[in-house]
């Protein structure tokens, strides 16, 4: 059974200025590394707030840098890959030691093709909430779905996740679904961006213009001035990761609160 949303995995080319970035400017804690010698691969968990990030770097250009993967937990590798691909979902690496040697995994593509990581391995990482003045959870991952209804199914009925709230959006004839493993949400939105399916980590806040000014204190640069959200409630700012993905900061109540 598929029962955890572990880690955001993010391609980079400098690991020690991604992890820089995420420790200095946002509050994370590195919680794990590892290095494969063979194929020259570099691997940081960071926990971030409540969530983990994963940061790799590759030898060479072996993938782009940006938001690349969404990491779950399974208990059976297995028969979760065998219920996938009997349900129609491609799987494109079959279950397989980790290139870090800790657990098995193996890789599925979403219906928009981001692709999906199962692990299964015991390796305990999170540990409460990371203090930060300002941070205080990551409320959702972004992905942006061609599809909303059969997004919906592949996250909810493949990958066991429970719906949290539905918000419809009758301007762009589609309805805005927040699904959820325990206290790690996924927001399915509307291809309405430019740029990765992955479109943000959004970080819940006490106040957001504080938080902007926090971070120019701590030698980060925002995106530009908050904003009034587009829900009505609190505003939104953001800022740029070293690899083109997008960490916003939101004060309104979590998804998971109300």
């Amino acid at each position: 059974m598929i029962h955890e949303l572990n880690h955001l995995g993010i391609v980079t080319a400098d690991l020690d200025r991604s992890v820089a970035f995420y420790v200095d400017l946002l509050g994370a804690r590195p919680v794990w590394s590892a290095e494969v010698a063979a194929s020259g691969m570099r691997i940081a968990y960071l926990q971030l707030a409540q969530g983990l990030v994963e940061l790799i770097e590759f030898a060479g250009d072996a993938a782009p840098a940006g938001a690349n993967h969404l990491g779950f937990l399974s208990d059976d590798l297995d028969g979760d890959v065998e219920r996938l691909r009997s349900s129609g979902a491609v799987v494109t690496v079959e279950p397989r030691a980790t290139g870090s040697g800790v657990g098995r995994q193996a890789l599925v593509l979403d219906p928009d093709g981001v692709w999906i990581e199962l692990l299964q391995r015991d390796l305990p990482l999170r540990s409460g909430t990371t203090p930060h003045p300002h941070i205080h959870a990551i409320d959702h991952v972004a992905l942006q779905a061609d599809d909303h209804d059969r997004s919906l199914a592949f996250y909810r009925d493949g990958l066991g996740m429970a719906v949290a709230r539905q918000t419809p959006i009758p301007s762009l004839d589609t309805t805005l679904t927040y699904l959820h493993h325990g206290e790690d949400v996924v927001e399915l939105l509307p291809k309405v961006h430019d740029g990765a399916r992955l479109h943000h980590l959004a970080l819940v806040v006490d106040d957001v213009d504080a938080a902007l000014a926090r971070l120019v204190a701590d030698g980060g640069e925002p995106d530009g001035p908050s904003r009034p959200a587009a829900g009505g409630i609190g505003r939104v700012g953001s800022v740029t990761d070293p690899n083109g993905v997008v960490i916003e900061f939101v004060d309104r109540p979590r998804v998971l609160e109300g």
